[in-house]
Parts: structure tokens; C-alpha cells; sequence
């Protein structure tokens, strides 16, 4: 039997069923379930992106307020510190010059005054990292040794009674007038625009924070919306729990950041600002208390001596009424006769100016060095003594504000990452029963 094969051509074509297109890339992003996933973790994205960004803020405030209490602040004390000792060390050398026999007391004032700056260039030079601030100190150490110098020298030659001895004081005097003290003048005022500086940046808003923030909430409002027009449910317990949270940390860490920024811009309006005017006056008022003693040791250059006393005593009435009138000052009781003490001193400089007029100096050196109630020297150092409290008293508000700024936001950190755990949790648990409803 013969099968005759068909050619192929002639074959019937095999039947092909037909083929669906592949679904797009991202074809499950534009389903209900992939729009409430995608929901779920951008609203879970803006939960940890908010605690990071609030616990970021916290700990760089708590950085800078670490570092004014702990660098800033203590550096800029200390150069104040120099400052004012090295004005007092002037002041006593002069009023130990002009005693003749030195009494103890004077001495010891001047001795440890020097002390008192050493210690300050110490510890402002373990704090001080600029360059030109630590050639300015180096400059202030070598000049103060060659002033205890010319003090020694007029020491010495006063004591075996050689008139030279007052040609070495003045100079002493105007080396520590016209270098010394500028210098840390310049130095005091470097450092304590350095506090300034960086309390001031502890105050400023957090406006990213709270961008991120409110930026959750509201993407927090429309996911509950539109899931509920989506599943006709009015409610998610997830998305109120998680809101809740955000809230609370908002809450939480604004009122931390709201007193902190209270505290940092008191301490800086207030606390600062009294520390530096107290610290002014009592640097002018040894100036002024040297002005007043040289004036018995150069003769001939009274006037000019005593010109600078009055402009001195004139800036502190002006800058002491000032203070006083303010509501915020510190220390106003111990200050509060200060006022009245400054006049009693002129009223004394005004005699000693009498007997200088006529020659009288040994007069004249009674009433700077006398102990009555209408000698300069009593109302120099209750003047002096009150000014001391003041410093102390501004200081120790600066610091304790600071402190209360930093204790403040303690745990804020803490709280804010546990909170925006509890809100992630939160809008999955809210999440995951609409998206177990697709199979």
C-alpha cells in the first residue's frame, strides 16, 4: 500500500491561541493594594524622617550649650578675669607707691593680683585655638613680666628713697595703660562675642523640623481620608494612634525646644549683658582708682591725670543708672549704693585736687589712703566689693540658665525616636487589615 506524503506547503497551519500583553513594570503601584502600600510607607517614611530630624536639632543644641558651658564661657570668664586683675595690679602698685612704708594689705592686693592673672593667662590659654588670639596672650604674658619689672625697680628705689622710683611707676603704669590693657581688653571682648555667638545659635527656630513635621501630619490627614473613601471606613485606628504620636512628640519636643531657646535667650539678653556691664564698671573703676593715685606720684601731670579720672567716673554714673533702670539686671541690692559711693569718691577726689593745688601732698596722700568716711579709699572698696557680687551673681545666672537650657531637652531625644516607632507601628497595624481584604 502506497501513502502518498502531502508537501508542505499544503499542510493546514497549526492553530495559535491567543496571547495577553504583560503586565507594565509598575503595574501593582496603580492597583488599590499598591496605592495603600505606597501610602503606608511614604506616611511611615515621614514618621522616621521626623523623629530624625527633631532628635538632629536636639543633639546639636545640646552640643552647643555643652560647649559654651564647658570651652566658651569659662574662656571668656578668664579673660575677663585678666582683665580685671590686671587693673587692680595697677591700681595697687600706685596705692602701694604712694604709702611710702607699703602697708601689708596693699601689697598683698598687688601680689595677688598678679597671681590672679597668671592663673587667667593659664587657663585662657588652654581655651584659645585661634592663632591671633594666642599671639594676643603671648604678647600680654611677655609685657605683664616686664611691668612687675619697672614695679619692682620703683619698689626698690622708692623704699631707699631715690626720686627715680616714681619715673619707673609711670612708666609701669603707662606700659599697662596703653599696651597691656588693650590688649586684653581686645581679648575679653574677642571671647565673650564668641558666647554670644553660639547662645544665639541655640535660639534659632527650627524651621526644617517643623516643616517635616506639619508635612506628616497633613499627609497623615489625606492618607486617613482617601482611605476611607477608598474602603468606607470613616475611621483607622492605626492612622489616629499614629497621628497621636506625632503629635505627642510634637508637643513634647516644641515645649523642650520653646523653654530651652527661653532659657539660652535669657541667658544671653540678660545674664550676659549684666556680666559684661558689672565687669566694665569694675575694670573702669580701677582705672579711675589709679588715675587718682598716680596723680600724687608724676607731679606735673595733674591735670591730665585728673581728667581721665572724671571722664571714668562720669561713664560709670552714665552706664550704673542705665543698668539700675533696667527691669532685667542682676544684683540690683548690692548695687543699689553704688551710685551714692561713686559721689562720695569724687567728693574726696575733689579734696585731694585742693591740697594738690597748694602743694600740700602729704595731705593729699591722707585723704587717698585715709579710712574715714570722707577718705577715698572706703568708698573705693565698698564700690569695688559690690562690683565683685555683681560679677559673681551675673555669672553664676549665665551658667545656671545654660544649664537649665540643655537639662531641659534631656530625654527629648529618647522620646521622640520611641514615639515615631510607636507611629511607624501604628500606621502599619492601620495598613495591614485594608490590605489583607485583597487576595
Amino acid at each position: 500500500m502506497t501513502v502518498e506524503l502531502a508537501h508542505p506547503s499544503t499542510e493546514p497551519l497549526a492553530s495559535r491561541s491567543p496571547t495577553g500583553r504583560a503586565h507594565p513594570r509598575w503595574w501593582f503601584l496603580w492597583t488599590t493594594p499598591g496605592r495603600i502600600l505606597s501610602i503606608g510607607l511614604v506616611l511611615a517614611a515621614l514618621v522616621v524622617l521626623s523623629a530624625f530630624a527633631t532628635s538632629t536639632t536636639i543633639n546639636d543644641r545640646q552640643q552647643a550649650l555643652t560647649t559654651v558651658l564647658d570651652h566658651t564661657e569659662p574662656l571668656s570668664f578668664a579673660a575677663g578675669q585678666l582683665y580685671t586683675t590686671l587693673s587692680v595690679a595697677d591700681a595697687a602698685a600706685a596705692t602701694a607707691f604712694i604709702a611710702g612704708t607699703e602697708p601689708r594689705a596693699v601689697r598683698q592686693r598687688y601680689e595677688q593680683a598678679i597671681t590672679d592673672a597668671a592663673v587667667a593667662m593659664t587657663r585662657a590659654s588652654s581655651g584659645l585655638t585661634d592663632e591671633p588670639m594666642v599671639q594676643l596672650l603671648g604678647r600680654i604674658n611677655a609685657r605683664l613680666a616686664v611691668y612687675t619689672g619697672l614695679v619692682e625697680t620703683a619698689r626698690t628705689n622708692n623704699r631707699a628713697g631715690n626720686p627715680v622710683g616714681s619715673s619707673y611707676l609711670s612708666e609701669a603704669s603707662s606700659l599697662m595703660q596703653e599696651r597691656i590693657l588693650p590688649d586684653a581688653q581686645l581679648l575679653y571682648e574677642q571671647t565673650s562675642a564668641r558666647v554670644d555667638a553660639e547662645t544665639t545659635a541655640s535660639t534659632r527656630i527650627p524651621t526644617p523640623v517643623i516643616l517635616v513635621v506639619v508635612a506628616t501630619l497633613l499627609f497623615g490627614v489625606f492618607a486617613n481620608r482617601w482611605l476611607a473613601k477608598r474602603t468606607r471606613r470613616r475611621v483607622n485606628i492605626g492612622f489616629i494612634a499614629g497621628g497621636l504620636a506625632v503629635l505627642i512628640m510634637l508637643m513634647w519636643v516644641g515645649t523642650a525646644l520653646i523653654i530651652s531657646t527661653s532659657d539660652s535667650r535669657s541667658a544671653k539678653e540678660t545674664a550676659a549683658e549684666s556680666l559684661k556691664t558689672v565687669t566694665t564698671l569694675a575694670i573702669t573703676a580701677q582705672q579711675a582708682r589709679a588715675d587718682e593715685t598716680l596723680s600724687l606720684i608724676r607731679r606735673g601731670d595733674e591735670n591730665l591725670r585728673k581728667q581721665s579720672y572724671y571722664q571714668r567716673i562720669e561713664m560709670m554714673q552714665q552706664q550704673l543708672t542705665r543698668y539700675l533702670e533696667r527691669d532685667d539686671s542682676i544684683d540690683k541690692t548690692d548695687l543699689a549704693d553704688a551710685g551714692s559711693l561713686l559721689e562720695r569718691w569724687r567728693a574726696a577726689d575733689d579734696r585731694i585736687s585742693a591740697y594738690i593745688a597748694v602743694g600740700n601732698y602729704q595731705a593729699a596722700t591722707q585723704v587717698a589712703l585715709g579710712t574715714g568716711d570722707d577718705d577715698s579709699t572706703p568708698a573705693f572698696d565698698k564700690l569695688d566689693e559690690a562690683l565683685t557680687k555683681g560679677i559673681e551673681q551675673s555669672r553664676s545666672q549665665l551658667r545656671n540658665e545654660i544649664v537649665n537650657a540643655r537639662r531641659v531637652l534631656s530625654g527629648a531625644t529618647v522620646g521622640a525616636a520611641a514615639l515615631s516607632v510607636v507611629a511607624a507601628v501604628a500606621v502599619a497595624l492601620g495598613i495591614w487589615p485594608r490590605l489583607s481584604e485583597y487576595r
